[in-house]
């Protein structure tokens, strides 16, 4: 929300749900609380949310399904609230292309979907009342599990120059996706944190990389940023080839990575088919502190 007031954004073109995870949904209430958005895309079909209901897990099982129905409590207010404003919810599929604006292309590349629909399956079992506890709780932990195999993956395309989006979407899960969609990629947000399940010779070999941008890891949760992927990129490409690593909230990350002063967004913009990297400091306002 500083970032959106520092850059005088007050209104969101397009908000893009990737899946349901606490770090991919929890927090975005708050800013659709202040800035309104025009159009709303997600993986799923929207009716089981909004005929859905709040679920809350039981004691015990793992520690991660109270995090992720946190999540999905959070999703489906999100939608119930862009239905209730008409704010157009568009479900995407594999396969589609979305001119998101003349000159900025959105192709849809997964998830698959069998994933998507057996995740539904599960869903729909879970609101389904009169559903005894730890069937709940069965159905909330399958959700969890499954839940980065429906994420979005997505090929932005401007002035020539391509965006592979990744979220939570593994190269595992890209054997369907034609092979043309996953080359010419100039700029890759790494998917899964930088885990090692991110990493892929196969795919990513073919990829001319230029920048490569790991998001919210830190804290080394689940061995985000492995170093091992960070190497086997670098020596996947000539010494005069090799990407500049980006990390969202790391200040030094040796030897990839260093940003010593400091700074709370990254931005990267496409101008005549260059481009440039600008890390932003956020002056708080006395009454913010």
């Amino acid at each position: 929300m500083e970032y959106l007031r520092a850059q005088g954004i007050s209104c969101l073109d397009a908000v893009i749900l990737s899946h349901i995870h606490e770090d991919h949904v929890c927090g975005l209430e708050a800013i659709l609380s202040e800035v309104p958005m025009k159009r709303l895309y997600v993986p799923y079909p929207v009716e089981p949310f909004l005929e859905g209901r709040t679920l809350h897990p039981g004691p015990g099982g793992l520690g991660s399904v109270p995090l992720y129905t946190r999540a999905l409590n959070a999703y489906r207010r999100i939608i119930c609230e862009a239905a209730a404003q008409g704010v157009p919810i568009q479900t995407l599929e594999a396969g589609e292309s979305v001119l998101l604006t003349p000159g900025l292309q959105m192709e849809v590349l997964g998830p698959k979907e069998r994933n998507v629909r057996r995740y539904m399956e599960r869903l729909r079992q879970a609101y389904m009342p009169g559903q005894a506890q730890e069937t709940i709780d069965a159905r909330l932990t399958e959700l969890d599990v499954s839940s980065n195999e429906t994420s979005l993956l997505l090929r932005f395309e401007a002035e020539r120059t391509v965006f592979l989006m990744a979220a939570d979407s593994c190269p595992r899960e890209w054997d369907e996706v034609p092979s043309f969609l996953l080359e010419n990629v100039n700029v890759l947000k790494l998917p899964h944190h930088g885990q090692i399940d991110s990493f892929s010779e196969h795919y990513m070999r073919n990829m001319p990389l230029a920048y490569v941008v790991t998001t919210s890891a830190s804290d080394r949760r689940n061995n985000s940023a492995h170093p091992q992927v960070y190497q086997r990129l670098s020596d996947m490409r000539p010494q005069g080839e090799k990407p500049v690593f980006l990390f969202t909230d790391e200040r030094e990350y040796s030897p990839y990575f260093s940003q010593a002063s400091g700074f709370q967004a990254v931005t990267l913009a496409v101008n005549s088919g260059k481009i440039s990297v600008e890390f932003i400091q956020i002056q708080k306002k006395e009454n913010d502190l």
